[in-house]
C-alpha cells in the first residue's frame, strides 16, 4: 500500500510532538525524528524546512488554547458587573484555565523552558503585550457600558497583571507535585484575588451599590 504524503506529514507531527514532548525540544534531533519515524532524512525536510516547523506543529494546539482564552475575556458576555460578584463566572474561569493548563501542561513547560533560539523565544512578551492592548480595549468598552467606573489605569499596570498572569501558569506547570485537587484551589483563589483587587481599583461598589 502506497503510504500518502498526508499520512507521512501526520506521522513526523506525533513523531515530533511525542519526542519533544518526553526529551525535549533541543534535545531531539532531525535524524532521531526519522529514525523514529521510518521517513527518510532528507525526505523529512520536504515536509518540514527545519526543526522549528515541526515545533510550531506540536505547539499549536496550546497557542491556540492560548488566543481563545485572550479573546473570550473582551467577549460581550464578560462585559457586565456580574464579573466581579458571580459565582458562577468565577467557576467558569476556574474551569476554563484549568482546562487549558492541565490538557497542555508538557506543551507549557516546552514554552517555558525550551524554546531558546527558536522563533517562540519571546513568545511570552509577545503575549504579555497582546494581553495588555487587550485590556486596555476592555476597560474602554466597560466605561462606555458603566460611565461611572473609575477605568484610568495605568497601561503599565495592565502590562504587569498580564504578565503575573503567566507567572501563575508557570509556577503550576513547573510544580509537578501539584494534584488536580491543589491546582483547582491555586486558580480558584486566584481569580477570586484578582477580581476583588479590580472591583476596589474599579470602584465597582460606587457604581452598582454592591
Amino acid at each position: 500500500m502506497q503510504t500518502t504524503k498526508e499520512h507521512t506529514r501526520r506521522l513526523l507531527q506525533d513523531t515530533a510532538r511525542e519526542a519533544f514532548l518526553r526529551k525535549g525540544f533541543k534535545a531531539v534531533s532531525m535524524r532521531e525524528i526519522s529514525k523514529l519515524s521510518g521517513v527518510g532524512l532528507s525526505n523529512i525536510y520536504n515536509y518540514y524546512p527545519c526543526k522549528d516547523d515541526l515545533l510550531a506543529i506540536v505547539l499549536r494546539p496550546v497557542l491556540e488554547a492560548m488566543t481563545n482564552m485572550l479573546e473570550n475575556h473582551n467577549c460581550d458576555n464578560n462585559l457586565s458587573l456580574e464579573i466581579f460578584t458571580s459565582e458562577e463566572y468565577h467557576r467558569q474561569s476556574m474551569q476554563e484555565v484549568m482546562g487549558v493548563i492541565t490538557r497542555y501542561r508538557k506543551e507549557f513547560r516546552l514554552l517555558f523552558l525550551d524554546t531558546r533560539d527558536t522563533r517562540f523565544e519571546d513568545f511570552w512578551e509577545r503575549w504579555i503585550d497582546k494581553s495588555t492592548i487587550t485590556g486596555i480595549e476592555y476597560l474602554e468598552r466597560m466605561k462606555e457600558l458603566y460611565p461611572g467606573l473609575d477605568t484610568n489605569v495605568s497601561p503599565f499596570f495592565i502590562h504587569f497583571i498580564s504578565s503575573w498572569w503567566i507567572s501563575m501558569v508557570r509556577e503550576i506547570v513547573l510544580h509537578e507535585e501539584l494534584s488536580s485537587e491543589d491546582i483547582e484551589c491555586f486558580i480558584g483563589e486566584y481569580i477570586h484575588f484578582s477580581t476583588g483587587g479590580w472591583k476596589r481599583l474599579m470602584k465597582v461598589d460606587h457604581q452598582s451599590g454592591l
